[in-house]
């Protein structure tokens, strides 16, 4: 995760924006130049060949990860990105790089605002682990009805909590929630522990690849 702060000059920047739909490409330039862009680079040669394999499913991995975390974050984002990935006008260009420096059309240096129209003008507290609508105290309330089970799926980290039409709340696992992605995941993490000749990351893949099937991460 990157740090976080909230430097003055981007307060006054977009406390001036009377909305969204404001933002311009010079503001957006403004906005993408408080990164400071990194070159990550590793030195590969000296890995086996089975590890270069592992490696190379890995970064497969990394990118299903990414396209799972964008949906993580809000429900709209997976469209929002293909839209935006669209537009090559300079405008559009700069809202993608931005939104995906951000994953998602809220601003993390400037209270998570929005940078786009079309959106919630704040990033949702919940993100999308939680309906839009709820409160803390509904959600309070209907954990205490669980039993002890269900109240430990419904109040960790590795649930999504859905309503019915009906309006009932349900804790459902990622196992399921995320359940195509995940077993794309979790073969491409067996493919890389049968490639690798470390034993170590190999046992280590297959219970993370296990865990993505199962819920159990621990």
């Amino acid at each position: 995760m990157r740090s976080r702060f909230f430097p003055v000059f981007a307060a006054i920047l977009m406390s001036s924006l009377v909305s969204a739909a404001d933002v311009t490409l010079a503001d957006l330039q403004k906005m993408t130049a408080r990164y400071a862009p990194v070159s990550l680079r590793v030195d590969t040669s000296k890995l086996s060949a089975g590890d270069k394999a592992a490696l190379a499913r890995l970064i497969e991995a990394g990118r299903l990860i990414n396209h799972l975390f964008l949906q993580q974050i809000w429900s709209g984002n997976p469209g929002m990105e293909a839209e935006l990935r669209r537009d090559q006008t300079p405008l559009g260009r700069a809202r993608y790089e931005y939104f995906e420096l951000n994953k998602g059309p809220w601003s993390d240096l400037d209270d998570h605002q929005a940078f786009l129209p079309g959106v919630p003008p704040r990033k949702p507290e919940g993100a999308n682990f939680y309906p839009q609508n709820i409160t803390k105290a509904e959600f309070e309330a209907w954990a205490k009805t669980l039993s002890p089970g269900a109240r430990t799926l419904a109040e960790g980290f590795f649930s999504v909590i859905t309503r019915g039409a009906d309006g009932k709340l349900r804790a459902v696992p990622y196992a399921e929630a995320y359940k195509q992605d995940l077993a794309a995941l979790a073969a491409l993490l067996r493919d890389a522990a049968k490639a690798t000749d470390n034993a170590t990351l190999k046992h280590f893949l297959e219970l993370r690849a296990d865990a993505f099937l199962s819920n159990d991460y621990y």
